[in-house]
């Protein structure tokens, strides 16, 4: 499906393949069976056993200790966070309307059904919610007297290495190591991202606090000890930077993707972990089946226009279309982030988007400044400017992130310019 949903939404998708590596020789026919089961049984048609020497044919910097490998070509990547952000603008632009910065806080339930949901930014009278909270999913089923599940939260760390690193290998990667494998995960891996970083991760630790998302230096160490022994050539000084996310596991391990046991208006998308984001477009079909019965029948909008065009990337054209663009919009021929070739014109059209984030993040998330090798230390200011002009706002007012994360400080009042 992927395919299909990143052409309409304009989003790059890639298929660089991805392989299973393993030192045990032994394991072979062991592994081999899993391999036809997935092939002929689960019907995933490209899955195969490759040896070590075409594994190291096919990706030269690899372990050439590895003995064999599961491959599977089809094996697709995707920018995750550019992907929500499309999908988010391509509903606006089907009339839906989003709300940022909105918590719910409780909801009012009779007879079985949620009445109204209050939230810090007021109160809504849904037909229906959905509640796909992640960490929080089971305390909106609480809220809607429908908690049957439990989530505990578990931190995974990834690094994000710089671009010229990205040259030492162009697929999905990871060592199974059959006598040390345990636990909920895969043990993390390496991926050459869409955007032709490497990264590396994620490990796996349980953690009671749901936005913990501190990184720890063990967490990092512990990740490339394991994966140099898929590719040696991997190096700490190559990271230019690092984060950590939470996931949201049940303690059944598995999806949770049904209505609600008690209560009659609510659906529950809840336990999403690994691989969440590689089911997302099929649990959204299940979902969108389960509103249609609990409605009572929905007609499609006829007007539904699924094609959602992506901001130009400057860094992708040749020098002749750059030359088209510049003369379309002057703008696109000032670069404010060298490491990522980021023009204004792309800053301002991600501020002009149909859901406007005038962050630094969020615009760092929509077009890249602030990606590259030097993490924004050139590039911030500059954004940070063009925001506050954007805003007719000072420098003072503009933020990082979520509210309170300002960049500047100052006397700075309403109406003063950008530059002062």
């Amino acid at each position: 499906m992927y395919g299909d949903v990143c052409r309409d939404l304009g989003v790059e998708f890639k298929r660089v393949g991805q392989y299973v590596c393993f030192n045990e020789a032994w394991a072979k026919p062991i592994i081999s069976a899993y391999v036809w089961k997935r092939k002929h049984i689960d019907k995933i048609e490209d899955s195969e056993i490759i040896s070590g020497k075409e594994l190291h044919r096919r990706e030269p910097n690899f372990n050439g200790r590895f003995r064999f490998a599961i491959s599977n070509p089809s094996t697709g990547c995707v920018c995750p966070y550019g992907l929500t952000i499309a999908y988010a603008e391509n509903a606006v632009m089907n009339g839906a309307k989003v709300m940022l910065n909105t918590a719910v806080t409780s909801m009012q339930v009779e007879n079985g059904r949620i009445i109204s949901v209050s939230t810090n930014r007021g109160t809504v009278f849904p037909h229906i919610v959905i509640n796909a909270a992640g960490v929080f999913s089971e305390e909106i089923a609480k809220m809607a007297n429908d908690r049957f599940f439990s989530i505990h939260p578990r931190r995974g760390t990834n690094s994000i290495l710089d671009k010229k690193a990205g040259r030492y290998m162009h697929s999905v990667a990871s060592i199974k190591e059959l006598a040390a494998s345990s636990g909920h995960t895969k043990g993390g891996g390496i991926l050459h991202t869409v955007h032709d970083n490497l990264l590396i991760g994620p490990d796996a630790v349980e953690t009671s606090e749901k936005e913990n998302v501190a990184t720890n230096p063990e967490s990092i160490e512990k990740v490339f000890t394991r994966q140099k022994n898929t590719m040696p050539v991997l190096s700490e000084r190559d990271i230019i930077t690092y984060f950590t996310g939470v996931r949201a596991p049940t303690f059944e391990e598995d999806f949770i993707i049904e209505k609600g046991r008690k209560c009659e208006n609510i659906i529950h998308c809840a336990g999403i972990q690994s691989p969440g984001l590689t089911t997302a477009p099929a649990v959204a079909l299940d979902i969108e089946k389960m509103t249609v019965e609990m409605l009572g029948g929905a007609e499609k909008n006829p007007g539904f226009n699924p094609i959602r065009k992506p901001i130009p990337p400057l860094r992708n054209m040749s020098d002749e279309e750059r030359a088209a663009m510049i003369e379309k919009n002057p703008d696109y021929g000032e670069i404010i982030c060298r490491c990522e070739e980021i023009s204004k014109g792309e800053i301002l059209d991600a501020l002009n988007s149909p859901i406007c984030v005038p962050t630094v993040d969020g615009v760092k998330k929509r077009v890249r400044p602030g990606m590259g090798r030097c993490q924004g230390g050139f590039c911030s200011p500059l954004v940070t400017k063009i925001i506050a002009e954007y805003l007719d706002e000072p420098l003072n007012k503009v933020r990082k992130s979520y509210d309170g994360s300002v960049i500047t400080y100052g006397s700075a009042k309403k109406g003063e310019k950008a530059d002062e």
